[in-house]
């Protein structure tokens, strides 16, 4: 994996499958892999999340409301947090905004990495329209495995690197979950996550870049969550699949009580 997911912090996981050579911790992941710089307007939806200095990505799926991975903010308390908007400098520029509400999934899972997904609620609706904007979000059930998504944030440009300045961005390629089993695992990759990433390696996201964007023909598909290295040949990065998890998306944004 990557053997932590892809945040700036390093959390460590117990070996998912005796017959998966020694999977043992999900990692965060750094910053884009073999991408490019991102120019303004190509993903206004691009926001980070810091404490207050950058932590992770995350997506505007609603003024006051941005989604994200739960290994990034799970257990942490909201007045901690700040979401920086409309800029591509994760340290300045933009508008930033305090978190009233952290949302983790009810049943994720910190060992396996399963159901990484979390929303925030912000203290005060970001202005739409002046650098910043919605993504629409992959339906219920959407299930993609061809095609070719972009992922962007401001994670390392090499496993164990260190941040960039400047949002960062990448095609990846949609990767099958049969296949992606074979790479990771038949028990370590879930319903609940999309894999994509070349099969030879070299385009990736990584620490730094999760709770960021993969966005398939202008589609929220999935969201950054974990990997082994960043960028290496025979292994996706690995992305909680927002289709598996709309429903709880839009019972949580309606303030109801999502069960897990």
């Amino acid at each position: 994996m990557r053997t932590r997911p892809r945040n700036t912090a390093v959390v460590l996981v117990t070996a998912l499958l005796a017959a998966a050579a020694a999977l043992t911790a999900a990692a965060p992941a750094n910053a884009i892999v073999g991408g490019t710089a991102l120019t303004a307007g190509q993903a206004p939806y691009l926001v980070s999340i810091g404490r207050p200095s950058h932590l992770c990505g995350g997506t505007v799926i609603g003024a006051d409301w941005i989604l994200t991975a739960a290994h990034c903010v799970a257990g942490t308390a909201p007045a901690g947090l700040r979401v920086r908007a409309g800029t591509l400098t994760h340290a300045s520029g933009g508008v930033q905004v305090g978190v009233a509400e952290v949302l983790p999934h009810g049943s994720y899972n910190p060992t396996t990495i399963d159901y990484d997904l979390a929303l925030l609620h912000l203290a005060k609706a970001l202005p739409l329209g002046s650098g910043i904007a919605t993504v629409p979000l992959a339906a219920d059930g959407n299930d993609p495995s061809t095609g070719t998504g972009k992922v962007s944030g401001w994670g390392a440009t090499v496993s164990g690197g260190p941040l960039v300045a400047a949002a960062r961005v990448v095609p990846v390629p949609l990767v099958g979950r049969a296949k992606c089993r074979t790479e990771y695992g038949a028990t370590v990759i879930t319903d609940r996550m999309l894999c994509a990433g070349e099969d030879a390696g070299g385009k990736d996201a990584c620490q730094g870049d999760s709770g960021g964007p993969l966005v398939l023909s202008g589609v929220l598909v999935g969201i950054s969550s974990w990997g082994r290295g960043c960028g290496l040949a025979g292994y996706a990065g690995v992305y909680a699949r927002v289709g598996a998890l709309r429903s709880w998306i839009d019972t949580a944004r309606a303030g109801g009580s999502p069960v897990g």
